[in-house]
């Protein structure tokens, strides 16, 4: 199933250059200028990598010493420029930035918190401490411990409490991160998938609301609780929070269910030309359950958007037998303008099988496109419909002689799926067993047997066949469609005899 990562603001992935352009502007700030600079061996083990500039000045130890300086100006400079060695960084360091998030001086806190996040999955020994500075007094802490825990991930799962309660922060961009954060998480939290779920329906801030949304798609279906939220989502009068609602509950696939109307709303009367081709793609991820929107798929199938329509017909064909009442919308879909929609459609006509049946003599047309994969989609569905598609068989015996050879194989596929109701195209399938292509002879002996005792005018040509034939799996065919026409042929004598 898709995901769409969609936000304006900061998520998980744009946290990271947030946090380095921070670090970057810090590290230009004024520089201590005690002591001689020393660096270590480059590359040597159990030591970062040295950065260039600032940062490069002073080792990893110096930089460590410096965060208990008397001076705050010289203990930020220290935090900052120890998130500039990057992950690899030593484990020493990465405790001493999480015992600096209790610095006295706000600004220490933050430098240390952001280079935290610059830190990202190596910083994950101060969860616990980052949780904590969620509620610093001072905003800028909490936005910058909120990134560091995004940018942790998975291994910031104990943090979750924590997070949850920093979606009612009084600072949006506090709010906000933080749902990115639970999103970066993923399905470990889903503790917090209520809370999530009220911000999406309750908070003042678009943003907020469409991270919100997004968290709950990267939960997935562990947050299926939040599925009534993310309903009311879908009528939210921001279009990225909506789109946001809508790829949440593709991500959440059967589990979202409860919404499927309010998907088909989406689709049928959303302005947006994206939101409603991500709500046709969101019902197609549902599936079967999503049978109460076949109605307005089957609407969308005459949407003026050439892609809405083809995830409209894939949506369809998802739901299967359950979407027969759209088979007319599906068979017009046959005349698209759009090759891909022609295809789709035909597609899905197969996946609804025999409910699908009225579509059969325009499926018959559709085996004269001009596009192949749509002349073979068409004759693999009237395969799927199976004898109560024999309206199509003059078609299907056209298409035996299609110039394509996987076209003529779908055909006398098609027609064997049909048995005895398809008798008329016995002609034409002792003529394909001449055919160039060892496949369409397979499918064509095994048509003929399909038909029983009706397949007894080809006999001949197949015994004649047999004698000549060099590929194993079509003499196996026509030993086998042999064998059953004689068997039904004797059957119908003896039942002639009674």
């Amino acid at each position: 199933m898709r995901k769409n990562v969609v936000g304006r603001g900061v998520g998980s992935g744009l946290i990271v250059a947030a946090c380095v352009l921070a670090v970057g502007v810090l590290v230009s700030a004024q520089v201590p200028k005690q002591g001689a600079p020393r660096r270590g061996a480059q590359g040597a083990p159990g030591q970062a990598q040295q950065p260039s500039g600032v940062a490069a000045t002073r080792s990893v130890e110096q930089w460590v010493a410096l965060l208990r300086d008397p001076s705050a100006a010289n203990r930020r400079q220290a935090a900052v420029a120890l998130g500039a060695f990057g992950p690899d960084t030593s484990r020493e360091a990465i405790a001493a930035l999480g015992g600096v998030l209790r610095d006295q001086d706000a600004t220490v806190r933050h430098a240390a918190a952001l280079s935290l996040a610059n830190l990202g999955p190596a910083a994950k020994m101060n969860v616990a401490a980052l949780g904590a500075a969620l509620r610093d007094q001072a905003p800028t802490v909490r936005r910058a411990a909120v990134f560091a825990l995004g940018n942790i991930g998975a291994a910031a799962r104990s943090a979750v409490p924590q997070l949850g309660q920093a979606l009612a922060d009084p600072d949006a961009t506090v709010r906000q991160s933080a749902a990115y954060a639970l999103g970066s998480i993923g399905e470990e939290a889903k503790g917090a998938a209520g809370t999530l779920g009220q911000a999406l329906s309750s908070d003042k801030d678009a943003d907020v609301r469409q991270a919100a949304a997004f968290a709950l798609g990267e939960i997935g279906s562990e947050a299926a609780d939040a599925v009534p939220a993310l309903a009311k989502g879908l009528q939210d009068p921001d279009d990225d929070v909506r789109k946001a609602a809508v790829e949440a509950l593709s991500a959440m696939g059967p589990e979202a269910r409860p919404a499927a109307r309010a998907l088909g709303q989406v689709l049928v009367s959303d302005k947006n030309d994206s939101l409603r081709r991500s709500a046709a793609y969101a019902l197609g991820e549902i599936g079967p359950e999503a049978k109460e929107a076949v109605g307005a798929l089957a609407q969308a199938m005459a949407d003026k958007d050439a892609s809405v329509r083809h995830d409209a017909a894939q949506s369809l064909a998802a739901i299967g037998p359950e979407a027969a009442t759209a088979s007319a919308a599906l068979a017009k879909a046959l005349d698209d303008d759009d090759d891909e929609v022609r295809k789709k459609a035909a597609f899905a006509l197969g996946e609804i099988g025999p409910g699908a049946r009225e579509a059969a003599p325009k499926l018959g047309e559709a085996l004269e496109d001009e596009d192949d994969e749509v002349r073979k989609a068409a004759a693999y569905a009237l395969a799927a419909i199976g004898p109560a598609g024999a309206e199509a068989v003059e078609e299907l015996a056209k298409a035996l002689k299609d110039k394509v050879p996987s076209v003529r194989i779908a055909a006398a596929y098609a027609i064997g799926e049909m048995g005895d109701e398809a008798e008329d195209a016995g002609p034409a399938l002792v003529e394909a067993l001449k055919d160039q292509d060892p496949g369409v002879r397979e499918e064509a002996a095994f048509a003929i047997g399909e038909m029983g005792a009706s397949g007894k005018p080809g006999l001949g040509a197949l015994k004649t066949l047999l004698t000549t034939e060099k590929v194993s799996t079509v003499k196996r065919a026509i030993e086998e469609a042999i064998e059953k026409i004689n068997e039904e042929s004797e059957e119908e004598g003896k039942d002639n005899q009674r």
